[in-house]
């Protein structure tokens, strides 16, 4: 009879602290959030399966975000629950399309609400510049296009506290050189 007690999970294997967080009002109903998590340096190495899979079901990652707070919940991250995410949710894009698209989206007008301060937008293209580089690796979370849609008359919310959001967009950057993965999310309500 074999003993399992040795026996970790994934998301018990690869310890992920928060090391940091950047906080920017884009205006009354929109905030940008930069999550800095700090990953040992054997994550840097695993394959993209074991990233997302470790990442995904650690419970630094199951967080519901809303525009003025964060509250941790099991099972939920932002709109979304964590067992509808998977690792081809993930689409991997460039360095330049994921600052293009960033400063697109928080410069574009939103219904009912001002446009971006001069000021935040400054900040947020600092932000992008400091931790989105060469060496990084970026991932857009593509599940956010279908939960955006105007066009989605019929939207299905995954959970209760999915309609409290009217866009959300994630977006993750692995820096495997500095052993960091920076959680960008851009909530509106």
């Amino acid at each position: 009879m074999s003993n399992n007690n040795n026996i970790l999970s994934l998301q018990d294997l690869y310890e992920f602290k928060v090391e940091n967080k950047h906080l920017i009002r884009l205006h009354e109903h929109g905030l940008l959030r930069l999550i800095t998590l700090n990953s040992e340096p054997r994550f840097s190495k695993v394959t993209n399966k074991i990233f997302f899979h470790s990442l995904l079901n650690n419970l630094v990652y199951q967080e519901l975000f809303f525009d003025h707070y964060t509250q941790k919940s099991a099972g939920k991250h932002g709109p979304f629950l964590t067992k509808n995410l998977k690792e081809k949710d993930f689409v991997k894009i460039s360095e330049n399309h994921l600052k293009n698209e960033v400063i697109q989206i928080v410069s574009s007008p939103k219904w009912s609400c001002p446009p971006i301060s001069k000021e935040s937008l400054t900040k947020v293209k600092y932000l992008l510049n400091r931790f989105v580089n060469k060496s990084s690796i970026s991932y857009f979370l593509e599940k956010c296009i279908d939960f955006n849609s105007s066009f989605n008359e019929a939207k299905v919310y995954e959970h209760e506290w999915s309609h409290s959001l009217s866009s959300y967009y994630e977006y993750l950057i692995h820096d495997p050189e500095n052993n960091k993965i920076h959680m960008l999310i851009m909530t509106y309500e």
